[in-house]
């Protein structure tokens, strides 16, 4: 038997590791966006120290969501390579 049937796994991940998961592409998301927000603002206004800041806050999201779903990737090879629905 693979842990991973166990009823209260199934549970544990369906109430709380999912939606955490969902809460945590929707926060990288929201980030990018004030990042970009951020940067085309400073922008406008010429701060060279501001515009670094929303470039970075744009890059940094980026590399996050980029790795999120890499290992959300990862995480699916795996389980249809050992058959856990």
């Amino acid at each position: 038997m693979n842990a991973l049937e166990l009823e209260p796994v199934k549970k544990l991940f369906t109430l709380v590791v999912d939606p955490l998961i969902r809460l945590l592409f929707a926060a990288a998301i929201l980030y990018f966006v004030y990042g970009v927000f951020k940067f085309i603002k400073d922008k406008a206004s010429g701060e060279s120290a501001d515009i670094a800041q929303g470039a970075n806050h744009v890059l940094w999201s980026t590399i996050g969501i980029f790795i999120m779903i890499s290992v959300w990737g990862i995480i699916a090879i795996l389980r249809s390579t050992i058959g856990v629905q």
